[in-house]
Formats: structure tokens, C-alpha cells, sequence
């Protein structure tokens, strides 16, 4: 009886036998590996995520937490069940704007454009009323 675990990588050291009363009334060991497991998972995202610069690789890391999310398939609690759905749908808008990213572009330009030509008119027909005008 002298096995020690760490538990919830917090270095807290129990004995085997407190171990085991814990995993009979609160948890089960593939409950604490799960959340061992989701937890890291989240850790590396949020490194993985912070430092991407390139499009098409946050593209890529947006759909792997994505997936990642989806997997999901043990209860949460409905605090947890809330940040995940929240983050689902900040994930997918994301990628909705990686996706739509080139017609932006091409709005943005071609009201650009239109606006630009029209205040060279403008500027054109003022410039036409002034000679008229002899001046």
C-alpha cells in the first residue's frame, strides 16, 4: 500500500487505498485519463493556436479542435456542455471567414474601385464647371 499516484498532475500524492475510495464514490480511471487527456488536448490547441500564422495552417488547427470538439463523447457537465457548444460556434465562424476571405477581398476592392471612380468624376465635373466658368 505504499503505490502513490499524481493525481491530476497537481504532484498531490494519496496512497492506493484512498485511491481506490475515490474511484469508487467520485471517479473512474478512465475518467481522470480522459481528463488528463482533454486537458493536455486544450493546452496544446491553445499553444498551437496563438502561435499560427499562416492561413492554411490555422485552418487546419481550427478543424482538428473542430473534430477534437465533436469527439466529445462522455458527459460534461452543462457548465462545461455551454464553453464547449460556444466554442464550436466561435471555431466555425472562424473558419466561415478563412473560407469567404477572398470574396471579402474582392467586395472590398470593387467598392474601393467604384467609390474611387466616382470622386474622380466628381472631381472631373468640377473641374469642367471651373473652365466654363472661365476660370
Amino acid at each position: 500500500m505504499a503505490k502513490f499516484f499524481d493525481i491530476l498532475e497537481f504532484n498531490i500524492e494519496i496512497p492506493l487505498f484512498t485511491y481506490l475510495i475515490i474511484l469508487n464514490n467520485i471517479l473512474t480511471m478512465t475518467d481522470l485519463a480522459s481528463y488528463i487527456v482533454i486537458r493536455r488536448t486544450y493546452e496544446n490547441f491553445k499553444n498551437e493556436l496563438s502561435m499560427c500564422y499562416n492561413v492554411k495552417e490555422l485552418k487546419l488547427k481550427i478543424q482538428k479542435f473542430l473534430s477534437f470538439l465533436s469527439s466529445f463523447d462522455f458527459e460534461i457537465e452543462t457548465k462545461l456542455k455551454e464553453f464547449v457548444s460556444k466554442q464550436k460556434e466561435i471555431a466555425k465562424k472562424l473558419l466561415l471567414i478563412i473560407n469567404i476571405r477572398y470574396v471579402i477581398i474582392f467586395i472590398y476592392k470593387y467598392i474601393v474601385n467604384k467609390l474611387l471612380s466616382e470622386l474622380i468624376n466628381l472631381i472631373n465635373v468640377v473641374l469642367r464647371e471651373l473652365n466654363y466658368r472661365g476660370f
